[in-house]
């Protein structure tokens, strides 16, 4: 029997230069999140990463160390294997002899979500429906998991008729300020079994491709680093 683990390395090992790449700096105080792009990977030795020279990367010069953890999500959005690889590491070493770039360890333990039309990803992230018009709550709840194309959310009962309706879909992540919003459709519910009170809906997302993934890679991106954070 394969091993899905050596499927996952293969995913990273042979993953494009040039690649998005999301830093997320573990620190006591506050997340530091930084941008930047992938130079290349070297098998069960390093990855390595380009430094940005912006404000951001500025401000974060004292944190990036060697030896200091950090969160890495690589993006990878070319179909039809769009996926997302997240793993926690350290810093090896700081280069600037051919460039400015980050050297980190080679991961112990990576996770992976796809991002095809239909893969779904569990989620468990505080969540709201909207009206579309007054923009006031309908219900609360929680978004249980997300695609491309929609997800499932589990709250209270919406009055009136809601299949096939457009609501705005709003939902909270933890450390961050603001709300991500989406319109949504309700394409079905039901009422859950042994709780009178809570309804599943199924939703789709009504937008343009590009804000669609945008918005779904924001919380595939949240999710996993409370994945690979909870993992350690």
């Amino acid at each position: 029997m394969a091993n899905p683990l050596l499927d996952e390395y293969a995913h990273l090992n042979k993953i494009a230069c040039e690649t998005e790449v999301y830093l997320q700096i573990i620190t006591p105080v506050q997340a530091i999140r930084l941008k930047t792009r992938l130079i290349g990977v070297d098998p069960n030795m390093s990855i390595i990463l380009a430094m940005g020279s912006d404000q951001e990367w500025l401000s974060a010069k004292e944190s990036i160390l060697e030896g200091k953890k950090l969160i890495v999500r690589l993006v990878n959005s070319e179909q039809p294997e769009a996926y997302i690889i997240a793993f926690q590491t350290q810093v090896q070493k700081l280069m600037s002899i051919a460039g400015r770039w980050l050297v980190l360890d080679y991961p112990k333990s990576i996770q992976r979500v796809a991002l095809r039309l239909h893969s779904r990803l569990p989620t468990y992230i505080d969540a709201m429906i909207l009206d579309q018009e007054t923009k006031k709550a309908c219900c609360k709840g929680v978004l249980t998991d997300i695609s491309i194309n929609g997800g499932a959310f589990i709250g209270g009962p919406i009055s009136g008729q809601v299949i096939d309706k457009k609501f705005i879909l709003q939902v909270s992540l933890a450390n961050e300020e603001g709300a991500q919003k989406i319109p949504v459709i309700v394409k079905n519910s039901k009422i859950l079994s042994g709780h009178n009170q809570l309804v599943q809906y199924g939703l789709n997302i009504a937008s343009t491709t590009e804000k669609s993934k945008s918005f779904v890679e924001h919380l595939v991106l949240h999710s996993l680093f409370n994945q690979v954070t909870t993992a350690k």
